[in-house]
């Protein structure tokens, strides 16, 4: 086996280069970090302010709860205190008409018996 001097692997001193040299420039990830780490704070204010706010609405959903609770007791009273009116005024009018029917009734009777006191 004969070897021939292209065959052969090029010596170090020889082989390319291949090494990539990166530089980062890290101030756009300087940025980058506080812009979030801004973010991260607002977005802590923001959970802070809904907490508040759902708070204050859960207070809120209470009282407005009670309140529609007493509309309704006080709904319920004034169907009572109406329905109790209008049986009271159903009384009322039927006296009423009692007394027109007994009065016409003796409208007769009074007229006859002055009839009679004048012919005496």
């Amino acid at each position: 086996m004969e070897t021939h001097p292209k065959a052969e692997p090029e010596s170090e001193d020889q082989a390319p280069d291949n090494t990539v040299v990166v530089s980062l420039d890290t101030s756009g990830l300087e940025g980058t970090a506080d812009r979030l780490e801004q973010l991260m704070k607002s977005m802590e204010v923001l959970l802070s302010d809904v907490e508040q706010l759902r708070g204050h609405c859960s207070h809120q959903a209470t009282e407005l709860m009670r309140a529609a609770v007493d509309l309704r007791q006080q709904q319920e009273e004034l169907k009572e205190s109406y329905s109790a009116l209008s049986r009271e005024m159903q009384e009322i009018v039927d006296s009423v008409d009692d007394l027109f029917s007994t009065k016409s009734s003796f409208e007769p009777k009074e007229k006859q018996a002055q009839k009679l006191n004048r012919q005496l």
